[in-house]
């Protein structure tokens, strides 16, 4: 360990505020703009401040529980950066209940006033700070340093792990660590001009408004393969995430591009880009307390909202003896005893956050037995209704029983991460399309859900992230407020159908044999069917309908695209 970096990682409290310096102006200045003193402004900006020789503050993109988030520039170079400035000592949570407040004020809005409120003492903190630092000097941390040592830091904790993993495409690149002091600790991170997921689904509809249509959902799988990849990493580095959320995911998008032809991979880097941020729940065991609430209320796995070895209800519906009981100790009683896989919980965020990119929606506000009006969450796990989510949400019956698969109570039970990403490339998340013909009870449920499409939606809320979570807020992010047969498990290969993306036809263009008069063979668009075919057709479905779809399949798709259906 080398005497210089001692002094940046001293573990003991501050028991004071930090407490700006006076600074004695020197008798002579450089001429480098670098040193000209950092001027006072109304509104406490950093805006155009000196964060160092090189960087400038841009603007405020990003505020939070600990910190701020700025854009920074280097003024040689012109690259910009995020600088996520995480205080050594966050100012204590204002109270609730202050003399200003009325006995009607509602917790919701005295969490919300106190929330503000720390955020404005936050800015306030470091304006002072820079406005008295005509150029501050920060020393950089030593990566190998923090990744071996930083775990004794609750400082570098968060970055050890980040650390860990950054190397990877779709997580952030962290490419400097600062110690301003006992004050702050900065990390610059990649840019990310189009801000987050949340933004991008909401907002900017990235995915809704993806042209040619008929892509969509190619651009749809893209995003999730590679949210899959990034936790399968993370996984294998012993780095699990513990706050998947929109808001904790960048974004580079070109609406402009186009695939090139030949492409045989559904990841594609430039024509969407998701790189994963803040690490500040992330933890390293694979296991996690019982009683643990991590997350973020939206993402968070029934295992985070409640205790699963004290909950009578959820102990009758999974057995607690699969999992390990920690060691007797002087804290050791039934509230902590059972410890629960990790990944688990990040599978089940994966699970909303894919409900998320396709219907711009959240299956229901919190996967716990005990809010109100969460009838949807009560019905899918207490009722074992499972087909509900195909019933709010625009989604395929194929697409639901994905999601069954992430959605299940006992964490063991869940999904792996590698079929998980194979079941993405064979699935169709909006039409239920197979290989043989559309049977009866299939046409039937067809049209009963094109009619429920037609109706507005039950009521569900939007996307929308509590004002603050237990994790720092995303850097780009300052949003604050938001029964049918289950069909036959499609583990088949055989089962699954071509997606939406590869065919110029629609489910509509399939027809049961049953119904297939004159009138609706003339109006159907099924490719090679001229209208002399006409008395032949049912014979051709049920006897060869399979071979037809094949050949169909093979003179259309991309091999890619072909091999995974057959």
């Amino acid at each position: 360990m080398t005497l210089n970096l001692l002094p940046l990682i001293d573990t003991q409290s501050i028991t004071t505020p930090y407490t700006p310096q006076t600074q004695t102006r020197p008798l002579s200045l450089p001429s480098s703009p670098s040193a000209k003193r950092q001027k006072p402004n109304t509104n406490m900006m950093l805006d155009g401040y000196m964060f160092n020789k090189e960087l400038r503050f841009v603007k405020k993109i990003g505020a939070g529980t600990y910190g701020l988030i700025y854009l920074v520039e280097n003024i040689y170079t012109g690259r910009q950066y995020a600088a996520k400035m995480v205080l050594k000592q966050p100012p204590l949570p204002s109270a609730t209940n202050s003399p200003s407040a009325t006995p009607t004020t509602t917790t919701a809005t005295a969490t919300s006033s106190s929330s503000q409120l720390n955020k404005q003492q936050i800015q306030a903190r470091f304006y002072n700070y820079f406005l008295t630092h005509l150029v501050p000097n920060p020393a950089s941390i030593n990566f190998e340093y923090i990744k071996s040592q930083g775990h004794d830091c609750p400082f570098l904790t968060e970055i050890a792990l980040h650390l860990k993993v950054h190397e990877h495409p779709n997580v952030a690149t962290i490419h400097e660590v600062f110690n301003l002091e006992n004050f702050a600790i900065v990390i610059l991170l990649d840019y990310f001009e189009q801000g987050d997921l949340f933004g991008n689904i909401i907002d900017k509809q990235i995915f809704q408004k993806h042209q040619p249509s008929f892509q969509k959902q190619l651009l749809m799988k893209n995003a999730m393969l590679q949210l899959v990849d990034a936790i399968e990493y993370c996984h294998q580095n012993s780095v699990y995430h513990c706050d998947l959320k929109p808001e904790n995911i960048m974004v580079r998008y070109n609406p402009n591009y186009k695939r090139p032809m030949d492409s045989n991979s559904i990841i594609d880097y430039n024509e969407l880009h998701l790189v994963l941020i803040d690490f500040g729940l992330a933890m390293e065991s694979d296991l996690i307390c019982c009683n643990a609430c991590r997350g973020s209320s939206f993402y968070m796995a029934p295992e985070r909202t409640t205790n699963f070895n004290t909950n009578k209800l959820i102990k009758s519906l999974v057995d607690m003896s699969q999992y390990p009981t920690m060691m007797k100790t002087n804290a050791f009683n039934e509230s902590n005893c059972k410890y629960l896989p990790t990944l688990a919980g990040d599978i089940w965020s994966l699970g909303v956050l894919f409900i998320n990119i396709t219907c711009s929606r959240n299956p229901w506000p919190v996967a716990s037995f005990t809010e109100t009006n969460n009838d949807v969450f009560k019905n899918y796990i207490l009722n074992n209704n499972k087909a509900i989510l195909s019933t709010i949400l625009p989604i395929s019956h194929q697409f639901n029983t994905l999601l069954n698969k992430i959605f299940v109570l006992n964490p063991n039970s869940r999904i792996d991460l590698i079929s998980l990403y194979k079941e993405i490339i064979r699935c169709n998340f909006f039409k239920d399309t197979h290989s043989h013909s559309y049977g009866v009870k299939q046409q039937q449920h067809h049209h009963r859900q094109q009619q429920h499409r037609q109706q507005p939606h039950a009521p569900n809320p939007q996307l929308y992230t509590p004002p603050e979570s237990t994790a720092y807020n995303s850097y780009a992010s300052e949003f604050e407020e938001e029964d049918e047969e289950d069909v036959q498990d499609e583990d088949n290969e055989e089962d699954y159908e071509v997606d939406e993306e590869y065919t110029d036809y629609e489910d509509d263009d399939y027809i049961d044999a049953d119904e297939a008069d004159e009138s609706t063979l003339n109006t159907a668009q099924l490719p090679i069917t001229p209208k002399e075919q006409t008395p032949q057709l049912k014979e051709y479905f049920l006897q060869d309908a399979k071979a037809y779809a094949k050949k169909i399949c093979q003179s259309t798709l991309p091999q890619f695209a072909f091999d995974a259906i057959h």
